[in-house]
């Protein structure tokens, strides 16, 4: 077996025996260097570190387990073996001790004995080297890993903040989506956006509150109240115009179907579902008088029966059931009184509460009434900016910026209008 990767230095004071030992390890095919001096090999070490060293033990200019000691200090890793004429106890263990020696041979030595050793210390040189090379290979793995690691961790996180984003834009584009068509079915009907709109809004949440209806319920049922008509756009001037009680009865047969179209429209935007399974039910009455299928008290879900009362006390008031206008007082005795069975009395009660402390404290928003040239960049709207035409301009909660600052003061000065807008405080 060829060892041409590996090399060994033989330091002895006698030219004799470094021509010897190079002869015989020849046929191991490494690289040999030889030095009769233990400084010069010192030297030579380290411009060239060796896999092996073997020294004489006695020399003149440095004892050999001197010199093997500062081998040890300046080539930790290389083997170093002693070979001596002499044997003396004492002398090997110093050089054990000090020179870390790994093998100690006589002279005369066996042939055989020093190729095995030298074949030895190669094998055990190159599996440190090999060791060495996945020690380090592993190492800059582990560091590619850890960089990796850290890498996705960052984009991890960098995602994870996107994604956040993502979902609170879109969560915010389902708002205005509902808002938008909310105030397109309003005008299609007739009915011009208005802080009344707020209050009645507030109206259906604070009932709802107090009926144990909350969190991603609450906004769900929000979103129907806000979209139980939009089934109604397609509808004629006529059905739209006319009180649900004066239209003729294949009239109403069609009217009933709005809020099967609401619900189809929902079914077009997935998180608008839940939406969408309480308008089909909003008509539905307690008694099973209601439409669009004849529901029974046990098949109406308690949202629906919270929004079938807010909705038809807003179609009393406005009069879009019966060519009256019913007042306040009205509109809730005929669902305590003259059809109680209906609807749901304690959405009722709630609902005649919810009215009567509203009627007391008027709008609570703290928030005060400021014109165009007092706006100021991070005011935010306490309230839906709306011309006199009923268009909505800038939807509440909106933080105004240079931007929508410039776009108002422009509108007003094209509609020949002067916006009285409603920031918090």
């Amino acid at each position: 077996m060829e060892y041409s990767d590996n090399s060994i230095l033989l330091v002895d004071d006698e030219a004799a025996v470094l021509s010897s030992l190079k002869r015989l390890l020849r046929v191991l095919k490494c690289q040999i260097f030889t030095s009769e001096s233990p400084l010069e090999a010192l030297d030579l070490l380290k411009e060239q570190p060796v896999d092996i060293v073997i020294s004489d033990m006695r020399m003149p200019e440095m004892g050999g387990e001197c010199f093997l000691e500062q081998v040890a200090e300046l080539c930790p890793e290389t083997e170093r073996i002693v070979i001596s004429g002499y044997s003396d106890a004492q002398a090997t263990i110093d050089a054990i001790n000090r020179g870390k020696v790994s093998r100690f041979m006589l002279k005369p030595w066996e042939d055989d004995d020093v190729l095995k050793v030298v074949k030895k210390g190669f094998e055990l040189a190159s599996l440190k080297k090999e060791n060495q090379r996945l020690s380090a290979e592993t190492q800059e793995k582990n560091d590619a890993l850890e960089a990796l690691n850290k890498s996705l961790d960052a984009k991890v996180q960098a995602r994870t903040e996107q994604l956040k984003l993502a979902n609170r834009s879109l969560k915010s584009s389902y708002r205005s989506v509902v808002r938008m068509f909310s105030t397109l079915t309003a005008r299609r009907l007739g009915v011009k956006a208005s802080s009344n709109n707020q209050r009645l809004n507030r109206i259906l949440v604070t009932v709802a509150s107090r009926l144990d209806i909350t969190g991603s319920e609450l906004k769900q049922l929000y979103y129907a109240w806000q979209l139980r008509q939009i089934g109604k756009l397609s509808f004629t001037d006529n059905l739209l115009q006319v009180p649900y009680l004066k239209l003729a009865a294949e009239q109403q047969r069609i009217y009933q179907n709005h809020p099967v179209l609401a619900q189809a429209a929902c079914l077009m935007v997935r998180p608008l579902y839940p939406a969408g399974q309480i308008i089909i039910q909003h008509k539905e009455y307690l008694d099973g008088s209601g439409y669009p299928k004849g529901l029974g008290k046990a098949e109406i879900s308690l949202r629906a029966q919270i929004l079938c009362v807010v909705n038809d006390y807003v179609e009393l008031v406005l009069g879009a059931y019966d060519e009256r206008h019913y007042s306040t007082a009205e509109a809730i005795s005929y669902m305590q009184d003259v059809a109680p069975e209906r609807y749901n009395q304690d959405a009722v009660n709630a609902l005649s509460e919810v009215v009567e402390l509203l009627s007391q404290s008027g709008d609570a928003l703290n928030d005060k009434v400021i014109h165009s040239d007092q706006l100021r960049k991070n005011m935010k709207l306490s309230r839906d900016l709306i011309s006199e035409e009923g268009i909505l301009l800038l939807s509440v909660d909106q933080v105004i910026d240079e931007t929508a600052i410039e776009r108002i003061r422009e509108i007003e000065f094209n509609l020949e209008e002067s916006f009285k807008i409603y920031i918090s405080q």
